[in-house]
Order: C-alpha cells, then sequence, then structure tokens
C-alpha cells in the first residue's frame, strides 16, 4: 500500500506543478534551468554518502531520464501558461495507458503469466477502462488539437520517465542511493537540455540571461519550484520502486485534475469539470488499490 500512498502525494504536487506556470507564465525553458540545476546543486553533497555506480547501463539510465525530464518539464510549463493547468493536466489522463502497455511490452513474461490467470486479468482492463472513461468524462470542457498536438510528445516523456525510474530504483544500490543519484545526475541533464534550448531560442546576451535567470521576477518562483519538485520527484521513485506495473502509479495521478480544479476553485480561476465523473473516477481508482493490494496475484 506504500505505494499507494505515495502515489496520491506525487498527484498532489504534479497538480501544484501544473498549476504553477498558470499563474507565473515564465518561459518554459528558464523554469526547467532553475528545476534541473536547482535541485542537482541542492543534493549533490549527498553523493559522496553512496558508493559510485560503475554500471554504464544505470548511467545510461540517468542521462536518458534527464532527456526525458527536459522534455516534459518544458511541454508542460509552456502548456499551462499558454492553456490553463486544467486542460494540460487532463489531457495527460492518456499517460497511464500508454505507460501500462509499455511496460507489459518490456516485460512479456510476467505479462504472460498475468495474462494467463483470465478473471484478474479482465477485470484489471475493466478498471482501467472505467478509470480512463470516468476521467474523462469529468471533463466538460473540450480539449482542443492545440493542446493534444502540443502536449503528446510530453505523454510519452512522461510514460518512458515513469519506467526509466522504476528501473533506476531497481538498480541502484539502495533506496536513499537511487533517490540522491536520481535527484543529482538526472535532474542536472535535464538542466542542461533546458539550457540549451532556452539559448537556442531566446539568444540572449550574457548579461540579459543572468538578468532572466537570477532576476526577481524568476528567483522566487525558482525557489518553490525547485523544493515541491524534490518532494514530487521523492514520492515518484519510493511509488514506482515498489508498484507492481508504473503504469498503476501514473494512474493515480489522474487524481490531478481534482486537485487542480480546486486550486482554480480557491484561486477564482474557471475550471469546469463534472462532480459525479470524478466520484467514479475514485470509485475505479479504488477497485485498482483494492485489486493490486490484493491477493489476486497481479505481479505486473
Amino acid at each position: 500500500m506504500l505505494w499507494v500512498i505515495d502515489g496520491l502525494v506525487y498527484g498532489f504536487f504534479t497538480a501544484i506543478y501544473t498549476i504553477f506556470n498558470q499563474y507565473y507564465k515564465l518561459n518554459g525553458y528558464l523554469l526547467g534551468i532553475w528545476r534541473g540545476f536547482g535541485i542537482s546543486f541542492v543534493f549533490m553533497p549527498f553523493l559522496f554518502f553512496f558508493p559510485f555506480p560503475t554500471s554504464g547501463y544505470y548511467w545510461f539510465l540517468l542521462v536518458f531520464q534527464g532527456l526525458l525530464i527536459g522534455i516534459y518539464d518544458s511541454h508542460l510549463f509552456f502548456a499551462s501558461a499558454e492553456f490553463g493547468a486544467g486542460p494540460t493536466s487532463r489531457f495527460m489522463a492518456i499517460t497511464a495507458l500508454v505507460t501500462t502497455f509499455l511496460w507489459w511490452l518490456l516485460t512479456p513474461q510476467d505479462f504472460i503469466r498475468l495474462l494467463h490467470n483470465g478473471t484478474v486479468f479482465i477485470s484489471l482492463m475493466l478498471v482501467l477502462f472505467g478509470f480512463t472513461v470516468s476521467y474523462w468524462q469529468m471533463v466538460q470542457s473540450p480539449v482542443s488539437r492545440k493542446v493534444v498536438g502540443y502536449m503528446l510528445p510530453a505523454v510519452f516523456a512522461l510514460a518512458g520517465m515513469s519506467i526509466a525510474t522504476k528501473d533506476i530504483a531497481l538498480n541502484g544500490s539502495g533506496v536513499w542511493g537511487s533517490l540522491v543519484y536520481y535527484l543529482v545526475v538526472a535532474t542536472f541533464v535535464s538542466g542542461c537540455y533546458n539550457l540549451f534550448f532556452y539559448l537556442r531560442t531566446q539568444r540572449p546576451g550574457p548579461k540579459l540571461f543572468f538578468q532572466e535567470v537570477f532576476g526577481a521576477k524568476t528567483l522566487k518562483p525558482g525557489l518553490y519550484l525547485v523544493s515541491f519538485s524534490a518532494a514530487l520527484i521523492t514520492a515518484k521513485t519510493l511509488a514506482l520502486r515498489v508498484a507492481p506495473n508504473p503504469g498503476y502509479v501514473v494512474a493515480l495521478l489522474l487524481v490531478a485534475p481534482i486537485f487542480v480544479f480546486v486550486l482554480n476553485r480557491y484561486g477564482k480561476i474557471p475550471d469546469d469539470v463534472s462532480v459525479k465523473a470524478g466520484f467514479s473516477m475514485i470509485f475505479f481508482l479504488l477497485m485498482l488499490i483494492l485489486l493490486v493490494n490484493g491477493n489476486y496475484g497481479v505481479t505486473d
């Protein structure tokens, strides 16, 4: 059950993460620079407490994860500023199914064992289907093609991130070591990704660059972003480490639009959702939790 608790915490901070640039409306690459390098520098001293990884595959995972984080961060920040947090977070629902099926493709032996238990497999598919349908029904306002087209790379990036995070957590020296190397190396690579595209698209001179990155308009939001992003990554890593399938953790992210709705309502920002569909989604979420955590043989 720990993956459920951590997954729900992950969903809450994802809602804040999504709504963040709806309010500040800063350059997405600029926020990615703060998030990537900020988290990396804060946790870098902790590297001295853990052995240096010697696996080339492990380092590949960390770098690959960093690139995916860069893609996801920049798209999410730009989309929430332009389209709003509501439409942006709602479209990300499809990530749960993409992640689940990608994981099954990568773990065929475990999937075949699950498939042989027909009753459990069909029940699982019905729950995932009902959960996703309820999610889409929860949204009364249509998601524009513009949002879909722009956020599609972020969907596959988040799916890849979730699978890579689980692999990083399982291939690390332990819980703390895996978490620290994720927080330092992967986020540093994501910072480099966003720095590259910020310089390429904005072409600022050295003076303007430092004014944009460390100016009063960016400094306070940047510090906020680093603090709750560290909590988000920690919750995500712990949840993905113990969940049988990373797609189930991503499914918990579908509660993020509920948090977005509450926060938007508090801020008096219009965000139309169906309350009935929201409760229906929570019902299927509970069914998923019972099915995965019960003694029904769901190991993938």
